[in-house]
């Protein structure tokens, strides 16, 4: 048996944190980044003659979508139909409700998870039974352990279950769910999503995120893809496949004579595909440099040398916020720890009205957006401080 285990696909996602002064060239490959990276997916499915194709959620960026993404979908999945690949598929905390909404017919192939824990059975070629085990969002929040509702293993040779969530307890915003809830089901799979990092949670059984297939902003760093899975001695063994057309990528700069020395360290990072780099000098440089850096200068000088496979959406000088820390006497590590706590997509929904509409929410819950705000709250604590310190 062979499948393909692929969560956070994310369709039509706009992609944050890149400026209008991107290169048409590489402005196009972005626009299309997602959707390369799904249509090489569906080449490896049909090449490697898989028997059928997981989607744990988040096949779109959202549960509305143009009729250009519709059009994709179902092109892509029509070419599965074909050649007799099955897809399983649920809809997660981005795309919830995407079932209910109007888009292009689906072939027959495509078996979609509703509300409810429902199994579905695929029979392979070899006689084998599989049972297929999954459920949809049909809000944004999903607080309820949904874990709960899954069956134990049943008469079948081989139980795989998907679900979109993230570990933690009732009352958490995403599915929540425990390893241990997910160990006593006696699965032999566990394709999960959400959660845009690939990772193993359990080898065996395997339990894991293959991650997001396209890394979708600048702190979705290195390579993204999918699994590819195999049978082995009734083992689920999965293999990651890396297919982004695009990597997203940071390193930090520590030692350095001037700007010339900056520029050519940059240019000589290794870039095996289009890459674009965030850069954070932690070296001690002088004041003028300093202010070059923060006024966008270097960076301009910087883009006119890049090659054409590499583009740098970030040029920023560490020491200024650890700086301020300092002279506070906070912890580093404390105050990044809790300013990701409290930017976290789920307390920023909280404070965001209902009737806020759609495009200011996915804003504030963009990379973009949450730098605005930490940007916003750091220049208010300084004005704080120095009215104290007056």
């Amino acid at each position: 048996m062979k499948f393909i285990h692929a969560g956070d696909v994310h369709l039509g996602n706009p992609f944050s944190g890149l400026d209008k002064q991107l290169p048409f060239t590489l402005k196009k490959t972005v626009q299309t980044a997602t959707i390369k990276a799904f249509e090489r997916l569906i080449d490896d499915a049909i090449s490697a003659e898989v028997d059928f194709v997981l989607f744990p959620g988040d096949l779109y960026n959202s549960a509305e979508n143009s009729p250009f993404i519709q059009e994709v979908v179902s092109k892509q999945f029509k070419r599965l139909s074909d050649v007799n690949i099955d897809v399983f598929l649920s809809f997660g905390n981005h795309d919830f409700e995407a079932d209910t909404r109007n888009h292009l017919p689906w072939p027959n192939n495509i078996h979609v998870f509703h509300q409810e824990v429902e199994t579905k059975i695929k029979i392979l070629h070899s006689g084998e039974k599989v049972a297929l085990t999954g459920f949809s969002y049909q809000t944004q929040r999903q607080t309820e352990k949904i874990i709960d509702d899954f069956p134990s293993k049943g008469d079948t040779d081989y139980q795989i279950g998907l679900y979109h969530g993230a570990l933690g307890v009732a009352g958490d915003p995403y599915a929540p769910f425990s390893l241990s809830d997910m160990l006593q089901k006696n699965y032999d799979y566990w394709a999960l999503g959400h959660i845009h990092i690939r990772q193993t949670l359990n080898e065996k059984p395997f339990i894991g995120y293959s991650g997001v297939l396209q890394g979708l902003n600048r702190k979705e760093t290195g390579d993204k893809g999918y699994y590819l899975v195999h049978s082995e001695n009734q083992r689920l063994i999965p293999e990651f496949k890396n297919i982004a057309p695009i990597n997203w990528n940071s390193t930090t700069i520590s030692s350095m004579t001037d700007e010339t020395d900056l520029i050519d360290q940059i240019i000589s990072l290794k870039n095996d595909k289009i890459t674009f780099w965030s850069i954070t000098i932690t070296a001690q440089i002088d004041a003028t440099i300093i202010e070059r850096i923060n006024s966008g200068v270097t960076l301009d000088k910087l883009r006119d040398q890049l090659p054409t496979n590499m583009w740098v959406v970030r040029l920023s000088v560490a020491n200024a916020r650890q700086l301020s820390l300092v002279s506070d006497n906070i912890d580093q590590q404390y105050w990044t720890g809790a300013l990701d706590k409290v930017f976290e997509e789920s307390n920023i929904t909280d404070y965001l009205p209902s009737q806020v509409p759609v495009f200011i929410r996915e804003h504030f819950m963009s990379d973009d957006g949450q730098e605005e705000l930490q940007n916003a709250m750091e220049q208010l604590i300084a004005e704080r401080r120095q009215n104290n310190e007056d």
